[in-house]
């Protein structure tokens, strides 16, 4: 495999984002967005909405996963919680580790940020993705067509 990087999120990086984020959600269309442009929307709020934003590019500096968290989300309560809002690999890269690396590296900003809980939503049919955030400690809390996931930090 590769050597990986993890970095941050540098405004160049869009173009190749809204194309790994399509690919990566060609398995579940009905999760993610339908068009690229709609994709560049979504990204572009969570850039201007995060505390976290890391890449992950391979040694050719290809752009091959990302991981959205924010440290100061509020929820419907108005709570102050650590939320992942977004985890996405591309698919040549599932089942290599590289998902639970960028969780990690979410999981330990937001406990240095003093939170001793994560939480996230994952699509109700998306087995794959509640597989591995169940084998990374998360739990559902709340189901529907989003899953509600938390884990203790």
């Amino acid at each position: 495999m590769a050597r990986i990087t993890l970095r941050s999120f540098r405004d160049e990086d869009l173009p190749a984002l809204v194309a790994l984020y399509q690919r990566a959600y060609a398995e579940h269309p009905e999760y993610g967005e339908a068009t690229p442009e709609a994709s560049q929307r979504y990204l572009e709020w969570l850039q201007r909405h995060h505390t976290f934003f890391q890449l992950a590019e391979d040694d050719a500096g290809r752009v091959i996963g990302f991981v959205v968290a924010h440290a100061n989300w509020r929820d419907r309560d108005g709570q102050r919680v650590g939320e992942i809002h977004e985890l996405v690999v591309d698919p040549e890269y599932w089942g290599h580790g590289l998902g639970g690396r960028l969780l990690e590296a979410a999981l330990a900003h937001l406990k240095a940020h003093g939170h001793r809980r994560a939480r996230l939503w994952v699509g109700e049919h998306n087995d794959r993705a509640r597989t591995f955030y169940i084998r990374h400690g998360f739990r559902p809390v709340r189901s529907g067509y989003w899953v509600r996931m938390e884990k203790r930090l």
